[in-house]
């Protein structure tokens, strides 16, 4: 019994872990993203201006000024979490104490967040090799965030990026977040 509740108090601690490691993970990046934000609703041309609010030159002074390695500072901070979670899923997996439900369950969260990794590279190489400096997508659920590194994103070039994640992801076009970043 012992034994039964010690690995009840673990699944519940790894549980607990995992959840408050993925919404840091979450929020470390959108906390530090004041950006513009197209979605396809917003960049449909509609022969009208643009939304009000939107344009980067609209926005504060502050928050135009990237830092020096944005996307990098971002990549190796995903990395770093992420690697966390693995980390903490092969303890589990590998616990001899560990119930096979447990398991079971690291196993499936393993091949989540492997899956949602090789997502994550495929886009981002994707968009790059469409002619842009630099990507980095934010995959949570059913819902993409791709941060775009370019000097002034067109609303056609909005919507072609979009459309490549959108079918790349199997997404709805609605589900996908265009964010630039000079």
């Amino acid at each position: 019994m012992i034994v039964r509740g010690k690995s009840l108090m673990f699944s519940l601690s790894f549980l607990v872990l995992l959840a408050v490691t993925g919404y840091y993970l979450m929020n470390s990046y959108y906390k530090q993203l004041p950006l513009l934000t197209h979605d396809l609703q917003e960049t449909a041309p509609t022969g009208g201006a643009a939304p009000q609010g939107l344009m980067p030159e609209q926005l504060p002074e502050s928050h135009t000024e990237p830092t020096k390695d944005f996307f990098n500072e971002h990549r190796l901070e995903r990395e770093k979490q992420r690697s966390m979670q693995l980390e903490l899923l092969r303890e589990i997996i590998n616990n001899v104490n560990t119930s096979n439900e447990l398991r079971q369950e690291a196993q499936q969260a393993w091949l989540v967040l492997t899956s949602t990794m090789e997502k994550e590279l495929a886009v981002e190489k994707l968009v790059i090799g469409k002619g842009y400096a630099d990507a980095l997508l934010l995959l949570s659920d059913d819902i993409a965030h791709l941060l775009v590194k370019t000097e002034g994103l067109s609303q056609a070039q909005a919507i072609q990026i979009i459309e490549l994640v959108a079918s790349t992801l199997k997404l709805d076009v609605s589900n996908v977040r265009v964010i630039e970043r000079k």
